[in-house]
């Protein structure tokens, strides 16, 4: 949103940042409304499609999170001076969920994926 790094301090790739992970979280917490809605209808096919809605509203706010803890990490380079920002790679390793800078993507998944009572996104 143009303007609001003055209104609230905040650089606004991070508002827009924080702003976008707040409406994921929301909208994978309603649609549990609309998955119970659609069971208790027997529409299995409808309590389906807002399942696999909130698994991807899920894995969006978990690159949400990630992209945020890497800016809120490192200082912002190039505010004002032209330079552009390196990009680095995005990682759990700083997620509490025990991963560490040497997991590749497969570990990742796995330790997101744990407790094994979680469904998997993709059968």
């Amino acid at each position: 949103m143009a303007g609001e790094e003055q209104q609230t301090g905040t650089q606004d790739e991070q508002y827009n940042l924080i702003s976008a992970l707040y409406h994921l979280l929301k909208g994978a917490s309603t649609s549990e409304q609309y998955i119970q809605d659609a069971q208790e209808a027997g529409d299995q096919e409808l309590a389906q499609f807002f399942k696999d809605w909130q698994d991807e509203q899920r894995n969006f706010a978990e690159r949400a999170k990630n992209l945020l803890s890497s800016r809120m990490l490192e200082p912002s380079v190039g505010v004002g001076g032209g330079q552009q920002r390196q990009m680095k790679d995005v990682t759990n390793a700083n997620v509490k969920s025990g991963g560490n800078a040497k997991d590749d993507i497969v570990d990742e998944q796995s330790k997101e994926s744990f407790p094994a009572s979680d469904s998997p996104a993709k059968y």
